[in-house]
């Protein structure tokens, strides 16, 4: 799927950096196109991957005074961008902001520059701040998702709180470890290297993991899927759907030189048994932990499940059995899936994500709207 990203602010500025960032696996990064609109220069001096003509910084000034920010010289400059990129291009178009920060206000603004540019569908990938981001914050992230909502094709909701206490679990456990001779640098699946890393920055990894699987869909693959997945599919499943979660979880598989010891073990009853299994086992953990937003996926109208991995340690039976699980939980019946087999010799895990639009009940999200509803409405 061919995606351009716009990111706000400093925590969207970095999702989308974060997006376009080559993996270990894959540099390819063609089909994707960002931009970053910040107020902290300091932030789009440090994106690594967002194009240098791509950056564009806006006063802080210019936030106390929207009337003016369609007359301001750098949505002039964003507009003149967009309007660089060829019609038809792109599949899609994803916004990417915190919906406590300031740059959420240029979100009207943007939407219309885009509607009046291009014809396809835009979406919006936003984060709930934590709680120790203030009260105030999450009161205007309430306000800021009933604005974005009514804007866009369909909101994809990631949980800061959910995410940074998983963030954090996972950088002590690395910190931990350093005592038995590991590296204290943090590795990250998708990545070359392990490096130094801090909370936000994992969260934000997290979330381009997610993006990344759903673009990379549609492209031509090594193996021969069972499924074939589409752009068309992914953009019919959460166009028109309002709140969107998305759900992951991976398995690292045994190095190489235990394939071969392992593969007679595999081609057994057992070993077919065992694929399956873990293809339920990791659907599970992707709609009940791995999720970017808890929810109730029994309240969802659509449904999409991707797999991927080593083409022989894809289980068809696992894979059907997870289908058919989801298609009976949703409250709609549209039910879409593919798979995505590739080499073992370029990738050593077993993925399965798994995508929930038209969510009338996201839990965060209806536990601040209680919280704080009621104190927006007497304003």
């Amino acid at each position: 799927m061919r995606l351009l990203i716009l990111g706000l602010g400093t925590a969207g500025s970095k999702i989308a950096d974060a997006i376009i960032r080559p993996s270990g696996s894959s540099s390819r990064c063609s089909d994707i196109h960002a931009i970053a609109v910040d107020n902290d220069p300091d932030v789009l001096e440090h994106l690594t991957y967002i194009e240098e003509e791509a950056k564009f910084y806006f006063p802080k000034d210019d936030i106390e005074a929207p009337e003016l920010l369609t007359t301001r010289f750098t949505i002039d400059e964003v507009k003149a961008k967009l309007k660089g990129f060829d019609v038809g291009m792109h599949d899609a178009v994803l916004v990417c902001a915190g919906l406590g920060g300031g740059l959420v206000s240029l979100v009207p603004h943007l939407v219309s520059i885009i509607r009046e540019t291009m014809f396809e569908p835009v979406f919006a990938l936003v984060t709930i701040p934590a709680e120790e981001e203030g009260q105030a914050r999450l009161t205007r992230a309430m306000k800021n998702l009933q604005m974005v909502r009514s804007l866009v094709d369909g909101v994809i909701i990631f949980d800061n709180q959910l995410w940074l206490d998983k963030a954090r679990g996972e950088l002590a456990e690395t910190t931990l470890q350093k005592g038995s001779g590991m590296s204290d640098k943090f590795w990250f699946p998708g990545t070359s290297e392990k490096e130094g890393i801090e909370p936000y920055d994992l969260v934000n990894r997290h979330i381009a993991r997610r993006i990344r699987l759903l673009v990379h869909a549609g492209e031509i693959q090594q193996g021969i899927p069972q499924t074939v997945l589409d752009s068309r599919e992914i953009l019919n499943t959460i166009t028109g759907m309002s709140l969107i979660t998305i759900g992951l979880a991976e398995e690292e598989l045994p190095d190489r030189g235990k394939i071969a010891i392992l593969r007679q073990r595999s081609e057994s009853r057992v070993g077919r048994h065992e694929r399956a299994a873990r293809i339920v086992r990791l659907a599970e953990r992707a709609v009940f932990r791995e999720i970017s937003a808890y929810c109730d996926f029994s309240t969802a109208k659509k449904a999409l499940i991707l797999l991927s991995g080593p083409e022989e340690e894809l289980s068809m039976k696992g894979y059907m059995a997870v289908r058919k699980w989801i298609d009976e939980s949703i409250d709609g019946f549209e039910m879409r899936a593919g798979d995505i087999p590739v080499s073992s010799r370029h990738a050593n895990r077993v993925s399965i994500l798994i995508v929930f639009s038209g969510l009338k009940t996201v839990t965060r999200v209806q536990d601040l709207y209680e919280r704080f509803g009621e104190k927006e409405e007497s304003q």
